[in-house]
């Protein structure tokens, strides 16, 4: 009866005992895998970077990631390991705290940075400038503005850049932009003042002294972008003076077609003197703002418009050239009339501005030489000018060699 009692209870421990071995027999681990995952997170963690704002958001990413593989490391891994001899479980569980963490404060770091990406440029830029490296700096408010278009103070310094590199109507877009859209503190208000009223001061200056030193087709571009400045700008940033600058430099421009058709008429070449005159009404025409002539000049169009009606010079008086033909007379005759004058040939495609630019300059210098009397100044200018038409770079200007011929005949004769 002993017997059998002991039997029966080792019969149960055994069969009690049987699941519990057959479950370690089902359990399969990689020991090696389980030991080489935390280390390879905790590793990816401690690169993470808090404050480079070009990797801010894909590190946020990058930390999001991680977290679920230690989510699912603690599911699959955690609870196996003890069945790894190699595997300390009590370390591993502490490393894996320690990661998880670590990469929660990660995520809350990332998350409020992720969100103040274009501030931190813009730090960076303030502090480039600080180092006067502009290109630099420039880049980084480009950074800042691509995160937010309306960082205030980005879009401020921005502007401040494009007005000292000269690139105006860039900056006045940057200033519109700051007036109609973007959040303006008191300070922001102050500064934003400050910087417009030197914006204005100095290029109306500028432009008012070119206009005084007879460089009037310089002037107006600078006056046009006035225009564009102080437009949509609030009533009290700008007054008319712009404007009357653009009319200034308009009529000095109108009257140097005048004056050239004055000293052709003095040097009796009146078809020449007819043809700058059609420059100046063609100018007067398409203008939108009204062109203001000296009494002078005024005087002379009326005398120029009535010989011209006559269609003859002044008595006693022979033009160096014959009037040209009518079309009727040069077809009896068997010529062609003579062709216009060119003023301007289509802007090439390989298109050079500052070639345009200093050859607009030698001919206003070139105008205004001839009406100081230097002639030879002004020659020399024009054939500079007539040279640099063989790059074909910029649309060419029939005046140059208009009155370059007319200014090499004058030689001849006085000679």
């Amino acid at each position: 009866m002993f017997c059998k009692k002991v039997f029966y209870k080792i019969s149960i421990l055994f069969l009690a005992a049987f699941p519990l071995l057959n479950a370690d027999a089902q359990v399969s681990i990689n020991c090696e895998k389980a030991a080489s995952i935390l280390p390879a997170i905790q590793k990816k963690a401690d690169n993470i970077t808090t404050t480079d704002p070009e990797l801010i958001s894909l590190h946020y990413l990058f930390v999001i990631d991680l977290l679920e593989q230690l989510s699912q490391y603690e599911a699959e891994y955690m609870p196996n390991l003890h069945y790894c001899d190699q595997i300390d479980f009590y370390e591993t569980k502490h490393r894996f705290r320690r990661a998880q963490k670590q990469l929660l404060q990660l995520k809350d770091t990332l998350e409020i940075q992720r969100h103040r990406v274009d501030t931190i440029f813009y730090l960076q830029a303030i502090d480039e400038l600080h180092h006067d490296d502009t290109v630099l700096a420039g880049y980084y408010l480009d950074r800042a503005l691509e995160f937010n278009r309306l960082n205030t103070d980005a879009l401020i310094a921005k502007a401040k850049l494009l007005f000292a590199s000269g690139e105006y109507d860039e900056c006045i877009d940057r200033i519109h932009l700051l007036y109609n859209e973007a959040p303006l503190t008191d300070d922001h208000e102050h500064e934003l003042a400050d910087f417009t009223a030197v914006f204005y001061d100095k290029l109306f200056t500028t432009g008012d002294s070119l206009i005084r030193i007879e460089h009037a087709a310089d002037a107006m571009p600078i006056f046009r972008v006035l225009e564009n400045f102080c437009h949509d700008m609030p009533s009290t940033y700008c007054n008319d003076d712009y404007y009357r600058g653009i009319i200034r430099a308009k009529t000095i421009v109108y009257e140097s077609f005048l004056w050239i058709a004055q000293a052709a008429w003095e040097q009796k070449n009146y078809e020449k003197a007819y043809t700058f005159f059609d420059y100046a009404q063609e100018y007067l025409d398409t203008s939108e703002e009204p062109i203001e002539p000296s009494p002078e000049y005024v005087k002379f169009k009326e005398v120029l418009e009535k010989t011209r009606q006559k269609q003859q010079a002044p008595e006693g008086e022979e033009t160096t050239v014959s009037r040209p033909e009518s079309d009727a007379e040069a077809s009896d005759t068997g010529t062609e009339s003579p062709a216009e004058p060119e003023t301007a040939s289509p802007i090439p495609v390989a298109y050079d501005a500052d070639q345009h630019a200093r050859y607009q300059k030698l001919l206003t210098d070139a105008l205004y030489d001839c009406y100081l009397g230097d002639k030879a100044s002004a020659r020399k200018k024009l054939k500079t000018a007539i040279d640099m038409e063989a790059c074909g770079c910029f649309p060419r200007d029939g005046r140059v060699q208009l009155v370059y011929d007319g200014l090499s005949k004058k030689g001849k004769k006085q000679k």
